[in-house]
């Protein structure tokens, strides 16, 4: 990495350093705070050697970038809240990826990828449902990290909810058609195994 760039006032700078140690642990820095632990979890047979397994002691690569995901969303709500004269008490985010995980462990001609990122957001907050669009809106055209997911064409499904209420009051599909979902397809292919094994 080059030293002592001049960059546009525009570009922010983020500078993250790691070190591997021993089997599949991996810790990460950022100066002046706290380091974070990567390990893949303990369980997973990814075959020769055996010594390469995780001992869970940390987070995953993927855990920490969902929380990337949704701490860099959750901030950009506030700023956009803010700038939208929004009232909000509080916002609770929930992320599931469904990632294939065969290229990596597997079947070593196929690519890893995410099948479907189910991101559910729910405001504590009195304001419409319009004005709620408008902030989404707003949101993911603001957010690097969601920016960051969508031009990877990674599928998502965004659902909104109001505090109290377990019933959407909307959802945003990017990067996938109508109807039936990634996931329905990957529940669809568990249930037909499920069948032919029994």
């Amino acid at each position: 990495m080059k030293e002592k760039q001049t960059y546009p006032a525009y570009i922010g700078v983020s500078d993250i350093t790691t070190t591997s140690h021993e089997q599949m642990r991996v810790e990460g820095f950022f100066e002046g705070q706290p380091s974070l632990m990567f390990d893949e979890p303990e369980g997973f047979d990814i075959g020769d050697p055996p010594d390469l397994r995780g001992r869970s002691r940390g987070w995953t690569p993927v855990h920490a970038q969902l929380a990337a995901l949704a701490g860099c969303t959750s901030i950009t709500i506030a700023v956009v809240a803010r700038d939208q004269k929004f009232k909000h008490k509080g916002l609770a985010t929930k992320l599931r990826s469904l990632i294939d995980i065969r290229g990596f462990f597997f079947d070593l001609h196929l690519q890893p990828r995410f099948e479907q990122l189910n991101f559910d957001l729910t405001l504590d907050t009195r304001e419409s449902t319009a004005r709620i669009r408008a902030l989404a809106a707003e949101t993911h055209r603001r957010c690097p990290q969601l920016g960051l997911f969508r031009l990877a064409g990674i599928p998502m499904l965004v659902t909104w909810y109001r505090k109290g209420s377990r019933r959407p009051l909307f959802e945003e599909r990017f990067s996938m058609r109508r109807g039936r979902t990634p996931e329905d397809r990957l529940v669809a292919v568990a249930k037909r195994s499920a069948k032919k094994a029994a």
